[in-house]
């Protein structure tokens, strides 16, 4: 059984952990504030993992029957705790000690890996973990959203687990070039990242170079007590070798004068797209034309008469989706708020010369007050919302609207549960559920599901 836990940092699979072990580390502090020894908690100081939850970490159980959420901990193992600390109703601790080891352990390939705040699950091996992923997202629809599932749910793997994210961000401060430690503001130095794509990391590499170079510099602005200040920075790796390193937070200038981000092309099949430095891009550039064929063809899937039907799509992002469907379709309308990305997409439409064929429309699901209209013109409705998944509103205006088949394309099972319990409430029954890792050796996993109006 699985269950949703708070993320924390997570350690190493060699040590297990990036701080050396002490006596404190075998207390535990209580809701308030007090320590208690570790067998005071658990009996002999270890517990056997029986699952992973939604946020990574294993899950097992004292003796006594309590809970508790182990960093680091792979089903199948025994493995000693430390830092154990109480959370509500549960125990969370750090895998110390493997004292059984399961066939699921591998070594890690970054020599970052339980610091950084990256991935979680480089220490699993990579079919454990596509295991893990089919079994959280059944979970989350079981428990959350109230649907069991009769079929397993088909996950497509990546091509490689490693050298695969064409996006990441970085940040820097007082001469230090990283990434965030779980958990905390700190940033933990990097200088290889080994999911990136080649030119992703060789564009860290060479920002690190450019940091380091800077490190005397902003050393003397420390001493003369000039406030350092934070920058985020952001890499968009392109399909024909090259990584653009662009400023995050809408690129602006000391002055704020906003500066033009750069952007690099993408292909994605057949279609060619400009994805500026500021626009979210799905982050597998291995799974980039799979995902896409798929979400066309469950758009498609039963339609005898496609040519002559419209269809709506809403986070529409730079095009991702959206070209494709213009091809295929008669015509359709696309929704998006963010400017960045909005540029893009007009501009990828005008380049496929399909700008006549998709009316773009700019704002959020939240504020346009033609939503539940723009849902009714399309008897398809295409939705890869953020995180947080649907939007009241946008759940009202589905049920005003009415289309025929909506195709919603998820990050987040948990949020997924939840929206499809709603729309199953408005009359609308899951067809098909697949799902893509496009987040190795992380226990994130993107889902496609169809429903269909009853």
């Amino acid at each position: 059984m699985f269950r949703e836990a708070g993320s924390h940092g997570f350690a190493s699979s060699r040590s297990l952990t990036p701080r050396p072990q002490t006596t404190d580390a075998l207390l535990s502090m209580d809701d308030s504030g007090s320590r208690m020894p570790l067998e005071d908690l658990v009996d002999d100081g270890s517990v056997r993992i029986t699952g992973f939850v939604s946020a990574g970490d294993g899950v097992g159980r004292t003796s006594e029957g309590r809970v508790v959420f182990v960093e680091g901990g792979i089903p199948g193992e025994r493995v000693e705790l430390i830092d154990v600390r109480t959370h509500k109703k549960v125990l969370r601790a750090r895998a110390g000690k493997i004292i059984e080891a399961g066939s699921d352990r591998v070594e890690p390939r970054c020599p970052h890996f339980g610091i950084c705040g990256g991935c979680r699950w480089q220490h699993v091996r990579y079919s454990a973990q596509l295991d893990a992923k089919r079994q959280i997202i059944f979970d989350a629809l079981k428990r959350i959203g109230g649907i069991s599932l009769s079929e397993e749910i088909r996950i497509v793997p990546s091509p490689d687990p490693y050298a695969y994210r064409a996006r990441a961000r970085w940040v820097e401060f007082g001469g230090t070039l990283g990434f965030r430690v779980r958990g905390s503001k700190s940033v933990s130095p990097v200088e290889v990242c080994p999911v990136l794509v080649g030119s992703a990391e060789a564009a860290l590499k060479e920002r690190v170079a450019e940091s380091e170079e800077a490190g005397l510099r902003v050393e003397d602005a420390a001493r003369r007590g000039k406030r350092q200040r934070v920058k985020e920075w952001v890499v968009t790796a392109g399909s024909e070798g090259k990584a653009l390193v662009s400023p995050s937070l809408a690129g602006r200038s000391a002055r704020g004068r906003r500066q033009t981000p750069g952007s690099v092309l993408i292909e994605v099949g057949d279609e060619s797209l400009r994805a500026s430095g500021e626009s979210f891009l799905q982050g597998n550039a291995l799974l980039w034309e799979a995902l896409a064929k798929a979400v066309r063809a469950e758009c498609m899937s039963g339609l005898e008469d496609v040519a002559s039907t419209h269809f709506a799509e809403l986070y529409a992002g730079i095009g991702f989706f959206t070209l494709g469907l213009a091809r295929e379709f008669a015509g359709g309308v696309a929704l998006e708020s963010d400017r960045s990305a909005l540029a893009d997409l007009k501009f990828n439409l005008r380049r496929a010369n399909l700008d006549d064929r998709v009316d773009v429309l700019a704002g959020r699901v939240e504020t346009r007050g033609d939503l539940t209209a723009r849902i009714a013109s399309g008897r398809v409705l295409l939705v890869d919302p953020p995180r947080i998944g649907l939007a009241p509103a946008l759940r009202e205006a589905i049920a005003a609207g009415g289309p025929e088949r909506i195709v919603y394309v998820s990050c987040d099972p948990a949020t997924l549960a939840r929206d499809l319990r709603e729309l199953g409430s408005i009359g609308y029954e899951v067809a098909t559920i697949r799902a893509f890792d496009l987040f190795p050796q992380t226990p994130h996993v993107e889902s496609i599901v169809r429903l269909e109006r009853s």
